[in-house]
């Protein structure tokens, strides 16, 4: 009976102070649901299984964010979608500035969510702004960047296009294999 205790106990400190539970590691499969979207349905990783997902946690005050997510919308418009999805998860910002951000974003390609509470935020243990995720192609996590500048743009591409590259050549091999096998 105490162990049952305990358990629970740990249990609801675990809940109730996500701080102690363990970050996702690189490796480790990414939380998938990423909040709601523009349209109201659920944003989940698993639909976008095959392509390489940046996810992106980012807020109307994060000046750095609002630098960021420019570049990646012009990442998305550049890499074809087969290969590569943007989601920028917007972290706790009222409805009415949400909204507003939004229509200043209506021609960005990228695909937005809503996290309005913050607790898909806290799956991914985001606790600066920004903060990106590369998920690989089976939705695992490829790599985690924190914060925004210029020189990190270039280590975040080159991170980007290694992933997509891997994938690529994992194709190209599936491939040659099934053609050899026939």
């Amino acid at each position: 009976m105490r162990r049952i205790c305990l358990a629970i106990l740990l249990l609801c400190l675990l809940v109730a102070f996500p701080a102690f539970a363990q970050s996702p590691a690189i490796g480790d499969p990414a939380p998938t649901v990423l909040g709601k979207g523009r349209d109201g349905k659920i944003v989940d990783l698993a639909e976008h299984r095959g392509k390489v997902v940046i996810v992106t946690f980012w807020a109307s005050w994060c000046g750095y964010c609002l630098k960021e997510l420019p570049v990646l919308d012009a990442l998305q418009k550049k890499v074809d979608p087969q290969w590569l999805q943007v989601i920028a998860v917007n972290v706790e910002d009222p409805p009415a500035t949400y909204r507003q951000m939004m229509r200043q974003m209506r021609d960005y390609s990228l695909l937005q969510s809503r996290d309005p509470n913050g607790d898909i935020a806290r799956t991914y243990s985001v606790k600066a702004y920004p903060n990106l995720w590369v998920i690989d192609t089976q939705g695992r996590i490829a790599s985690h960047h924190v914060g925004y500048g210029e020189d990190s743009l270039e280590s975040i591409v080159g991170e980007i296009k290694r992933v997509l590259t891997e994938e690529m050549h994992r194709q190209e091999a599936a491939a040659a294999a099934a053609k050899s096998a026939s």
